[in-house]
């Protein structure tokens, strides 16, 4: 249920949804969320092997409470939680062979889009710690993930820029964050610490986000009261990294994907060869920049 509701009826309605989770904490093995926020990622990355630059969107959620939250892609962590279990990797399988098979026959790419991953991402954050969890794809087949403190983002509140989204009044903020100037709209009327991705700290919810580039943009879709249990990330051989080690090893894989698969499997995909590396494809970088200082 989509709402549009103003400060006070959603302080009451976030204080009856914590006075419920109290109630059910006995009895349930996880913990609940107070909203649900639904959220679009857009991005632009330069397509190795033809050099093309193409955009994306790709749907997340945020599940969050006054102590804890998580940042993920529906489809991830379906796919994930199939993986998590024999009887659901058989049924994966099934999926993705049926697929294939479409693929195949009717040379549609988009049979293939609700069976392949289009984020390994996944942030979870812990209130009472100060500190974010990052999990993400870190290679060819490799993911790892790490922890980092919420200090790591300073913010300057633009008191007179004002604007309103989904009927909430929202307010600007800025941070130098990793290599990229973030700008952000919180609203004060939805008296959470948090937003899509990394972000939190700010008094209210991060209902946008974006970068001067062009190239990451988050914006928010949807926001509803929600008892939703939060569940641990399904996944769970993740390597723990340095997170300028993890963007390295992934930036070497975007660069050299095709050799790597060739070199891993012994087959050489028909017309993909490795697009050289220019100074133009280097400007198509991910959310953080700042592990090429090193």
């Amino acid at each position: 249920m989509n709402m549009r509701i103003f400060k006070p009826v959603f302080i009451l309605l976030l204080l009856c949804a914590s006075l419920e989770l109290c109630a059910k904490k006995k009895a349930q093995d996880y913990p609940r969320a107070e909203i649900k926020a639904s959220y679009n990622y857009h991005y632009k990355f330069m397509r190795n092997g033809d050099g093309v630059v193409v955009e994306k969107d790709v749907p997340f959620i945020l599940l969050a409470n006054h102590n804890q939250s998580k940042f993920y892609c529906p489809s991830t962590e379906y796919k994930d939680s199939l993986l998590s279990t024999p009887s659901g990797r058989a049924k994966e399988r099934e999926m993705f062979n049926a697929a294939a098979a479409a693929y195949v026959q009717n040379r549609d790419r988009s049979a293939m889009d609700g069976v392949v991953y289009h984020t390994r991402l996944y942030v979870t954050k812990d209130f009472a710690k100060s500190i974010s969890t990052t999990y993400d794809q870190a290679g060819m087949g490799e993911c790892g993930y790490y922890d980092e403190p919420f200090s790591e983002i300073e913010w300057v509140i633009e008191g007179d820029s004002t604007k309103t989204i989904l009927d909430y009044q929202c307010v600007m903020a800025s941070t130098d964050y990793h290599g990229r100037k973030w700008t952000v709209w919180f609203t004060p009327e939805i008296p959470m610490q948090d937003g899509p991705w990394k972000f939190c700290g700010l008094p209210g919810l991060v209902m946008e986000a974006s970068e001067p580039s062009g190239q990451h943009s988050f914006s928010i879709s949807g926001i509803e009261i929600s008892s939703q249990p939060i569940y641990p990330v399904f996944k769970t051989d993740y390597e723990k990294m340095n997170r300028h080690e993890m963007l390295r090893v992934q930036r070497h894989y975007r660069e050299n994907s095709n050799a790597m698969f060739k070199a891993a499997t012994g087959i050489e995909l028909s017309g993909n060869v490795d697009t050289p590396v220019t100074e133009e494809s280097r400007k198509y970088d991910f959310l953080e920049t700042d592990y090429r200082k090193e």
